[in-house]
């Protein structure tokens, strides 16, 4: 009897084995294929390189720009000209030209000091970003690994209801025994076989389901959506969380708490920025030309110049319809709702930390109900499967502790994967993964 129980569990877990020509995919793997071609992360890293290029002091207006410009017209016209001496020139088709050449340059020497504010800000824009891109990445691997561990959990709903399945044909087989020597009604076989096939249109229907877990890790892995592989079999943590050294790295290292601060350090330089719009302006300028004019007519034929010009300008805001006020205003307000997103976001991190850390550790005693549920629901069955074949108790009392074993392990399946989902989540939270 034993040897048939586990020669027919055997023939099932081989129809239940990995694909043995897949590659194994480890958490580590998957995860780091996804930092390597994930979209999102992609997309932030050119975020970040974007505002790594715009900081510069040239774009903070901190350097001069300096243009080479020239010009040459011509003109073809009827020219007469008289002069005070009576000298007189006419040509129906006079022809002129005038070139002119030279480098400008034009300097800002101080604005309010806005440029240097600007500066700064550039600098907490690049820092953003690269806090951005960190904060995807986290993202991204929270989500890889939750997708993973997903697919773990359906292999090993696959197992659990390979184990029932194979304690269906053994009570199958006992009930037909039974029925074929007399001893049982033909109702214990009926049922049995319901059983049976239920179960195995259970199996199908989630072998599907781990294949369309598969589907959407390959996607998140930016490959093929038929990319077969297999997975690490394995549901455990040996995770211990502790709430005060939780709470320092969320306030220090979490991502999204990280880039709020930063907006709201941008914040209050854009304000500063808007307030340097009303002071002085002082800008140097500078040029170096060249004007050559030839005349096909008149007293003068030709004429050449050449020449440094050196200047300076000032503009004080005196009026400007309320506009600067306006902006600085605005600018405050906008400070204001980063430091408010930012003390929210505060609260909702504290609050979500609680929340996992009591998932967690209620998972983690239920673990411990639910391995005993499943060693209790097996030495059952073990009874109920025994009085049924010595005749002792009708098809019901097997087909309930097959159902109870059925739902234990489902339900410690469902534990040990809500555990390592906490897990992920609180290390999230902390900026850890």
């Amino acid at each position: 009897m034993g040897a048939l129980l586990l020669f027919c569990f055997f023939s099932q877990t081989v129809l239940l084995a990995q694909n043995p020509a897949a590659p194994l995919l480890t958490p580590d793997e998957a995860v780091r294929i996804a930092l390597e071609a994930n979209f999102d992360i992609r997309i932030s890293q050119a975020d970040a390189d974007i505002a790594r290029l715009n900081n510069t002091r040239g774009n903070a207006g901190m350097l001069p720009t300096v243009n080479f410009v020239a010009n040459e017209n011509f003109t073809l016209s009827a020219f007469q000209q008289k002069l005070a001496n009576g000298t007189e020139f006419k040509e129906a088709g006079a022809t002129f030209n005038n070139a002119n050449a030279g480098v400008q340059l034009s300097w800002t020497l101080f604005d309010g000091r806005r440029m240097q504010i600007t500066k700064r800000r550039l600098e907490e824009l690049e820092s953003l970003g690269q806090t951005n891109l960190q904060n995807t990445v986290q993202q991204t691997t929270a989500t890889v690994l939750q997708s993973y561990y997903d697919i773990v959990r359906g292999r090993l709903q696959e197992r659990a209801l390979a184990e029932v399945i194979v304690l269906n044909e053994e009570r199958l087989r006992i009930a037909e025994a039974r029925l074929a020597a007399g001893f049982a009604a033909q109702t214990d076989a009926l049922q049995a076989r319901i059983d049976l096939n239920q179960r195995r249109a259970d199996l199908i229907l989630q072998q599907t389901i781990t294949a369309n877990a598969k589907r959407v890790l390959n996607r998140l892995l930016v490959r093929p959506p038929d990319t077969a592989f297999n997975v690490d079999e394995t549901l455990t943590t040996a995770y211990t969380p502790e709430r005060n050294a939780l709470v320092q790295k969320i306030l220090s290292n979490n991502p999204t708490l990280v880039s709020l601060q930063k907006s709201m350090e941008i914040a209050a330089l854009i304000v500063d920025e808007n307030r340097a719009l009303s002071r002085p302006r002082l800008t140097g300028n500078g040029q170096l030309n060249a004007v050559r004019s030839d005349n096909g007519a008149g007293f003068t034929l030709s004429n050449t110049q050449a020449g440094l010009t050196i200047g300076a300008g000032l503009v004080i805001p005196l009026y400007a319809g309320g506009n600067f006020k306006r902006q600085v205003e605005t600018a405050q307000l906008a400070a204001q709702q980063s430091v408010f997103r930012l003390d929210n976001q505060r609260l909702f991190l504290e609050s979500e930390l609680d929340n996992q850390l009591a998932t967690y550790q209620s998972q983690q005693q239920i673990l411990s109900l639910e391995e005993e549920n499943v060693r209790i629901a097996r030495e059952n069955l073990n009874v109920s499967t025994e009085r049924f074949r010595l005749g002792t108790t009708n098809g019901l009392e097997p087909q309930i502790a097959q159902n109870s074993l059925e739902q234990a392990l489902s339900r410690r399946d469902l534990v040990l994967f809500n555990l390592k989902a906490a897990e992920i989540g609180l290390r999230l939270l902390a900026g850890e993964l």
